[in-house]
């Protein structure tokens, strides 16, 4: 029997308070909070501010990159970290690396530079720093809106074309109770908690 562990038959230890949280702590706020981390070092104290995650922030974007901390870009371009298993799948998609050699662009971090020459993320397997036109960006994500909204209504056609054709068939059969989930048909960017 391993030590510490009460055998059958004996008491386990009593429970003890070691601390409690006031009651105007900023830890029991609801509201989004940034991290603020701090260390010392041999040349002196290093403050970093890290942001409330995306899911965090009302209304805001949550595929916003956090690339523009570590790399100086011009400002017409969109930068997103790719995973390498995706690119693999689905290849680039319009995006193009970000190469070290590009002169539009600026490594701030210069560990953060493969081999290869591409900016990574999370070591030498780690996502891949990839960029595209702004304008693009926009362009692409209104034709997937387009796409996503006429696939949505063609399915609430189908749903009571199938309705109107239970009705012709026969006057005893009914598919009133069948409606389509209009709930559904959501871009995820326009889901915020009330």
């Amino acid at each position: 029997m391993p030590k510490g562990v009460p055998r059958f038959g004996q008491q386990t230890p009593a429970s003890e308070v070691l601390g409690t949280i006031a009651s105007d702590s900023p830890m029991l706020d609801t509201a989004p909070q940034g991290v603020e981390t701090v260390w010392q070092s041999a040349s002196g104290a290093v403050s970093f501010s890290e942001e409330p995650p995306p899911w965090e922030l009302v209304g805001g974007d949550d595929t916003v990159s956090d690339a523009n901390r570590y790399v100086d870009a011009p400002r017409d371009v969109t930068l997103r970290w790719i995973n390498p298993r995706l690119l693999e799948t689905d290849g680039w998609r319009d995006w193009r690396p970000v190469l070290a050699s590009d002169k539009r662009f600026r490594v701030v971090v210069s560990t953060m530079i493969s081999p290869d020459g591409n900016i990574r993320r999370g070591g030498a397997a780690g996502d891949i720093l990839a960029y595209m036109p702004t304008h693009w960006v926009l362009s692409r994500r209104a034709i997937l809106q387009k796409k996503t909204a006429s696939q949505s209504q063609a399915a609430v056609d189908k749903q009571q074309a199938l309705a109107e054709e239970f009705r012709r068939i026969s006057p005893f059969l009914h598919m009133e109770s069948a409606k389509h989930p209009t709930h559904t048909n959501a871009d995820g960017r326009s889901m915020v908690d009330p």
